[in-house]
C-alpha cells in the first residue's frame, strides 16, 4: 500500500513538473479569526497545528485531488518552520492562517473533483485493488498522468470542453481494469507456460502443452466478459494455473526419458525404461541403430503412467494430482495408502457407526413415543368403557322404575246417539 501510495504521488509531481507553475493560491488571504486563533498559541503549537492539518489534507487524497493546493499549503508549511525562532508570533501566525486557508480552498476544489470524476475515481479504487500499480506499471502511469491532468484543469478554474478526453480516459481505465484482473488472476499460469515454451514443451509434449494454452486462453476470455465476478475469476485462475503446471511436469518427464533413451541407445545396448509409473514403459526399447526418440510417444506414455497414478489416488478419494511431478504423486499416494493403513477401522467405518449409533437412538426415540400412545389410547379405551358402563347400570334403574308403576287408563269418549227421523207434517192447503 505504501508504494503504490508512493507510486501515485510520483505520478502528481511528474504532472507538477511538467504541467503550469503558476500558483493558484496568489489571491487567497487568511480570515481575521484564523488568525487570532494562531496567535493565541504558542510558537511551536503553530507550526505543530498547521502540520496537523497539511497530515490529514494528505491523508483525504489531496495530493491527488486538489494536488497544486495540497503542494502550495505544503510549502506555506515549510516557511512556517522556517520562520520559527527567527519572525515575529504574529508573522508566524499569518503564515500559518495562510497555510490553513489554502488547504479550505483544496478542500473545496476536492468535492468539485469528486463530482466531476466520479467513474474515473471509482475506477481508480478498482485499479489500486487489483494492483495495476505493479502489475502493469506503464499503462497505469499512463491512465493517472491523464486524470491528473484533467483534474489540474479543474483545479485551476481552466477545464474548458473536456468530455471527450474524459470519455476517452475512462474507455483506457476500464479496459485496463480488465487487463488488471486478468493479470492478477493469471500471471502465475502465464510464467509457467512461458517457461514451458522456452524448454520445449510445444515440440516434447505437444498435446498438454496445447491443452494448457486453450484453457489458459478460455479463462481470459471468461474473466474478461465477467471480470467483477471474484467466484469465476479465481476458478478460471485455479483451472490456468493446474492446466500449466500439468503441460509444466509433463515436459519435465518427457525430456527426463528422452534423454535416458538417446544415451542408452548411443551406448549400444537394447534398454527398458522404468519410473515412476512402473509397467508404463515395458516395452518401449531403444537398440543400437536408433539415433532419436520419437517425442510425441514420450508423451503417450507419461500419460499413460499418469493415468495409472490418477486411477489410485482417485480410488483413494484423493484430489488430481497431475499438476505434480511423477515422484511426488507417488509420495502422496503412498502417504494417503499408510495412513489408511495404520488406520484398519478407517474414518468412513466411524462414521458409519455414528451414523447408525444416530439410527438407532432416533429409532429408539420414536418406539418410545409410539408406547406412550399406546398407553395414553389404552387409558383413555377404558376410561370410555367406565363411562359406558355407568351409562348401563343408569339404564337399567330407570327402566325398573319405569316398569313398576301401571299408567292409569284412558276414559273411552262416549259415543253420539242416533237420531231418528221425524214425519214431516202435511201443510194445510
Amino acid at each position: 500500500m505504501y508504494s503504490l501510495r508512493f507510486r501515485t504521488l510520483g505520478i502528481v509531481l511528474l504532472a507538477f513538473l511538467a504541467g503550469c507553475a503558476t500558483p493558484v493560491s496568489t489571491n487567497i488571504q487568511p480570515t481575521a479569526a484564523s488568525v487570532a486563533k494562531y496567535n493565541e498559541l504558542s510558537d511551536i503549537n503553530v507550526v505543530a497545528t498547521l502540520e496537523k492539518n497539511v497530515n490529514e489534507a494528505k491523508a483525504a487524497d489531496m495530493p491527488f485531488l486538489a494536488p497544486n493546493y495540497f503542494r502550495e499549503a505544503s510549502q506555506v508549511l515549510s516557511e512556517c518552520k522556517n520562520q520559527l525562532g527567527n519572525q515575529p508570533k504574529d508573522v508566524l501566525a499569518k503564515t500559518a492562517a495562510k497555510g490553513d486557508a489554502i488547504l479550505e480552498k483544496g478542500r473545496a476544489v476536492m468535492a468539485i473533483v469528486k463530482y466531476r470524476f466520479a467513474p474515473e475515481l471509482e475506477l481508480k479504487a478498482h485499479l489500486d485493488g487489483h494492483n495495476a500499480a505493479t502489475l502493469l506499471p506503464r499503462e497505469y502511469e499512463s491512465v493517472m498522468r491523464d486524470l491528473s491532468r484533467l483534474i489540474q484543469q479543474v483545479e485551476r478554474e481552466q477545464p474548458g470542453n473536456i468530455d471527450k478526453d474524459k470519455e476517452a480516459l475512462l474507455k483506457a481505465m476500464q479496459e485496463l481494469e480488465i487487463k488488471a484482473v486478468q493479470e492478477g488472476a493469471l500471471h502465475e499460469a502465464e510464467a509457467i507456460n512461458i517457461d514451458s515454451r522456452k524448454k520445449n514443451a510445444e515440440k516434447q509434449a505437444p498435446m498438454t502443452f496445447a491443452e494448457a494454452q486453450r484453457i489458459f486462453d478460455e479463462a481470459k476470455k471468461q474473466i474478461a466478459s465477467a471480470h467483477h465476478d471474484d467466484k469465476l475469476v479465481q476458478a478460471q485462475g485455479a483451472q490456468a494455473l493446474f492446466a500449466a503446471r500439468h503441460a509444466q511436469q509433463v515436459n519435465q518427464r518427457v525430456a527426463l526419458l528422452i534423454e535416458q533413451l538417446n544415451v542408452s541407445a548411443s551406448g549400444g545396448m537394447g534398454v527398458s525404461v522404468g519410473g515412476a509409473g512402473g509397467g508404463a514403459m515395458a516395452g518401449v526399447q531403444v537398440g543400437s541403430g536408433s539415433k532419436s526418440v520419437e517425442k510425441a510417444t514420450v508423451e503417450k506414455i507419461v500419460l499413460q503412467e499418469e493415468d495409472r497414478l490418477l486411477a489410485i489416488s482417485t480410488a483413494l478419494g484423493m484430489k488430481d494430482l497431475r499438476d505434480l511431478p511423477l515422484d511426488k504423486q507417488v509420495a502422496e499416494i503412498k502417504r494417503t495408502a499408510a495412513e489408511m493403513a495404520a488406520t484398519p477401522r478407517g474414518t468412513a467405518i466411524q462414521d458409519f457407526e455414528a451414523k447408525l449409533k444416530a439410527a438407532n437412538d432416533a429409532t429408539q426415540q420414536v418406539t418410545a413415543q409410539l408406547a406412550a400412545k399406546d398407553k395414553q389410547l389404552k387409558d383413555q379405551g377404558a376410561q370410555l368403557a367406565d363411562k359406558d358402563a355407568q351409562i348401563g347400570a343408569l339404564n337399567d334403574k330407570v327402566a325398573k322404575l319405569e316398569g313398576g308403576k301401571k299408567p292409569a287408563a284412558k276414559p273411552k269418549a262416549a259415543k253420539p246417539k242416533a237420531t231418528k227421523p221425524q214425519a214431516t207434517q202435511p201443510q194445510p192447503k
